[in-house]
């Protein structure tokens, strides 16, 4: 009986589960094989636009003829994605794809408690506070450990997010280990 069940859950699983991956995206596809235009406008422009892994030049790209299809669409800035999506290029049709782009790259203003502190991202020393606050340029956006060392025994770290063309404000309280992270006067810490 037994091994009945355990074959019934299993017959169970397995259409759930095809189920479940044939119903995939809501949206239609574009059908390949026709041909369109295609028009990309990125604010702000000069970014290097591909579609369907050939470049078409920088932004904006106005009235191209190009394949139709479901299309893999990348702009990038400075060797950076800035979109990386997927663009439905329909047959007979003037097809607009219009974002604002910022680039993937923050700054992290942090503070200290005491001080004078050596600060850590992700592990790796930054710099120091040496009594007033320090920035730190360039950090990709994502998921970062920030980190401070004062007097050789006090240690405290966080995770924050940094967010592009953002700064994310860190004050660390080493001595009584709390922290606040901020982006725009707003809470994020992790």
């Amino acid at each position: 009986m037994s091994l009945f069940r355990f074959a019934l859950s299993a017959i169970l699983m397995l259409v759930f589960s095809l189920s479940v991956f044939a119903q995939g995206d809501d949206e239609e596809l574009a059908p390949r094989g026709g041909t369109a235009t295609v028009t990309i406008i990125t604010d702000p422009p000069n970014s290097d636009v591909f579609l369907d892994g050939q470049h078409l030049g920088k932004s904006p790209i106005i009235k191209r003829k190009f394949h139709t299809g479901p299309l893999k669409l990348i702009v990038q800035d400075q060797n950076k994605d800035l979109v990386n999506t997927r663009f439905n290029v329909w047959p007979n049709k003037e097809n607009v794809y219009e974002a604002k782009t910022f680039m993937p790259i923050g700054r992290i203003k942090v503070t200290t408690n005491p001080t004078r502190c050596n600060i850590f991202l992700d592990g790796e020393i930054a710099d120091r506070t040496d009594g007033s606050e320090l920035m730190i340029n360039s950090v990709d956006a994502g998921d970062h450990t920030v980190g401070a060392e004062c007097g050789g025994k006090l240690k405290f770290e966080i995770l924050i997010p940094v967010q592009g063309e953002q700064m994310t404000e860190v004050h660390l309280d080493v001595q009584k280990k709390k922290a606040k992270a901020t982006i725009e006067g707003k809470d994020v810490m992790k």
